[in-house]
């Protein structure tokens, strides 16, 4: 669809019915080939006896999508707007910005499991963390009432606003607010002005956003101001690389995750799947590993999804267990895309053509190194 939109903007089924027969000619290919086989039998006088077997050998080979979209875009526009339409998830910022200017670059603590700078304690940062100079204004960015307003424990000065279709806003640390409970506010109203109140660092308004009770990242869902979003807090190919990422899995339970894996090794790759029986693509894989051997319970995640729940770590940190992020391997607006498990000695195992271990020191794979990832 984000395709189909860069390239047609408003379309029917109808305009673009050719080119869906095209994409899909190009993304699927039926090989055949006939095998005639020499079978025996028994005869009824006890003679064994020949003839001939034919069997029609029939191969599905799937491209992804992505790989023939890439591929043939439109250079310029097109392919601009391609790419902000996946970096913003299908252009879901149904949030406006908090301030009147682009704050992707002042982000200093991403939505995702850290490090919490007090307890020292791994727990999932449920907003992203913005700095800015203490008396800068906060804007709302959706249309509702403010449910609350006041001091609010560990998020110190904070509003809440909630909407329509059950969409929900909150801004913690502030220093001042200029709203009350009960009030109605419009998307872009001043409604408190950046602090240090609470459980705080230092100047900066903590953002969190939900819809029918469920976290959001902002990074997708509140517009930006700018050019898209970074995961991990910093600049596409370059990470921020926790000082504390937390213990290393322990061998225990990377001995269950290892046995989980090994399971499917020689598995086909295939796009989207994420089961035995669909077999796997990389991220449905780690996320099946993940999943059935107690290790954790993560849902079935894309690669940059994966990447987002963990605690970046450098390469010269990675220890067993730990999940490794590679970048570029197909054209994407997300920096990470494709994942596999780290099981030491330089090697991970991981969904390629088929499911196999693989040296992460390679040309390849080294040329394409994004990050190491510890899980919660």
């Amino acid at each position: 669809m984000g395709y189909l939109s860069a390239v047609y903007d408003d379309f029917t089924h109808a305009q673009v019915a050719g080119e869906l027969s095209r994409l899909f000619g190009l993304q699927y290919e039926l090989a055949r080939e006939e095998v005639t086989e020499t079978r025996t039998y028994i005869d009824e006088e006890g003679q064994e006896q020949e003839y001939e077997w034919h069997v029609l050998k029939t191969t599905l080979s799937v491209k992804p999508l992505s790989e023939i979209i890439a591929a043939g875009l439109p250079s310029g526009g097109p392919a601009d707007r391609y790419g902000v339409y996946m970096q913003t998830c299908g252009n879901r910022q149904c949030y406006g910005n908090p301030f009147d200017f682009e704050w992707i670059s002042r982000v200093t603590s991403p939505y995702g499991y850290r490090i919490h700078p007090f307890s020292g304690e791994k727990n999932l940062h449920r907003g992203i963390d913005i700095g800015a100079a203490e008396g800068t204004p906060i804007l709302a960015v959706q249309d509702g009432h403010v449910v609350s307003a006041g001091d609010a424990g560990a998020y110190g000065l904070c509003v809440v606003i909630e909407g329509e279709d059950g969409y929900q806003s909150r801004y913690a640390h502030c220093s001042s607010l200029s709203v009350s409970a009960g009030q109605e506010v419009k998307r872009g109203d001043v409604i408190a002005a950046v602090g240090n109140t609470g459980t705080s660092t230092g100047a900066h308004l903590h953002l969190e956003v939900t819809h029918n009770g469920e976290y959001l990242d902002p990074y997708f869902y509140v517009d930006n101001g700018g050019d898209g979003y970074l995961p991990g807090g910093g600049a596409a190919q370059n990470p921020d690389f926790s000082q504390n990422p937390g213990d290393a899995m322990g061998d225990g339970s990377f001995a269950a995750m290892l046995e989980e894996a090994e399971k499917y090794l020689g598995f086909p790759y295939v796009w989207g799947g994420s089961s035995p029986s669909t077999s796997f693509d990389c991220s449905g894989y780690v996320s099946w590993v993940v999943n059935h051997s107690g290790v954790d319970s993560v849902g079935r995640q894309t690669a940059q999804g994966l990447f987002n729940l963990c605690t970046p770590v450098s390469r010269a940190d990675m220890q067993p267990g730990d999940l490794v992020f590679f970048t570029g391997t197909y054209s994407t607006a997300n920096p990470v895309t494709h994942v596999g498990i780290y099981v030491g000695g330089r090697r991970m195992i991981h969904c390629g053509s088929p499911i196999s271990y693989a040296s992460i020191d390679g040309n390849y794979w080294s040329s394409k190194f994004y990050s190491g990832g510890r899980l919660p």
